[in-house]
């Protein structure tokens, strides 16, 4: 697909409000982009809640979507993972159009050719309950406030210290607190058990936890 990249100025870029989008918990958002994290196409529920058209949409880079409450650090590592065709989840606060936000698990899904070559990234998210959002919110502010002291390889030194007394990594924590904080009847397929279900879900390598916890084919 031919797309014609469009780049942002800061004038593009809305002011945060402090104002909540409420995404109904059935809705997947979905948006595919190229290697270089151009947007190439959105499902109309991203269009809708993100507040831009699809016309705006494509051919911007997502970070259109980025909040400045997002540690940088945090899409680094999302990048880290997928640019090595690794499967990752990432819970996210993002920017709509109009200034609100709206919080978000993400799964980034990495799509290649025969010769493994990266054809495109294919982003599922679905919104996420209270808990999951105070749960990330006081880890974010503190990279947030490293990164304008120190810069982002500070806040990374930071943020593998913090995993490394965790005894986990990122992906591990974001699939502990999902798990920890869902809602049971906002999860398709799971039964009285759900940590325990989840975690014979994780060793299935076919199908990312994300895919398998909301029920995505």
């Amino acid at each position: 697909m031919n797309v014609i990249m469009r780049k942002l100025t800061k004038k593009d870029r809305p002011n945060p409000i402090d104002k909540e989008i409420i995404i109904p918990q059935e809705e997947v958002l979905i948006s595919v982009t190229d290697p270089k994290g151009i947007i190439i196409d959105a499902n109309d529920v991203f269009v809708k809640v993100s507040g831009y058209s699809k016309e705006e949409l494509v051919g911007a880079n997502h970070n259109v979507i980025r909040h400045p409450d997002m540690p940088k650090v945090m899409f680094k590592i999302v990048w880290d993972h997928i640019k090595d065709k690794e499967n990752v989840m990432a819970v996210v606060k993002n920017l709509a159009k109009d200034g609100r936000y709206y919080w978000v698990v993400t799964d980034f899904v990495t799509h290649v050719d025969a010769d493994r070559n990266i054809l495109d990234y294919t982003a599922y998210r679905r919104p996420v309950n209270d808990k999951v959002k105070e749960a990330v919110t006081p880890l974010y502010k503190a990279l947030c406030a490293i990164e304008d002291i120190a810069g982002i390889a500070a806040s990374e030194k930071f943020l593998n210290d913090y995993f490394e007394n965790l005894g986990m990594t990122y992906d591990e924590m974001v699939e502990e607190i999902i798990v920890k904080n869902c809602d049971k009847e906002s999860v398709t397929g799971l039964g009285a058990h759900p940590e325990e279900e989840v975690k014979q879900m994780t060793m299935q390598k076919k199908t990312s936890f994300f895919n398998k916890l909301f029920g995505i084919k």
